[in-house]
């Protein structure tokens, strides 16, 4: 994965470097990136990462995805019934 710093606003985020290869434009080592933050696309260099931390997705929305406390048995059974309904067999 490389780091790349987006142009436009600063944002920092993740992108692994083998997506969009053969499909994607690229020239030498720079290859045409949309940043996912601002929606901008530019010419980043994939071979060398910045050294800032991640700045993207925002922390709210990284804590909002995973549970906040794992869930107890009688959750984790009704959780098992309601999701077993939908089944097929």
């Amino acid at each position: 994965m490389a780091r790349l710093k987006c142009k436009k606003r600063g944002n920092v985020f993740e992108q692994d470097i083998t997506a969009g290869m053969v499909l994607g434009p690229h020239l030498g080592p720079y290859k045409r990136v949309k940043c996912p933050a601002c929606g901008k696309s530019g010419w980043y260099n994939i071979y060398s990462s910045v050294k800032d931390p991640v700045t993207w997705p925002p922390e709210e929305k990284q804590k909002a995805e995973q549970p906040e406390q794992p869930l107890t048995e009688k959750e984790l059974e009704k959780k098992r019934i309601e999701e077993s309904k939908y089944e097929s067999t």
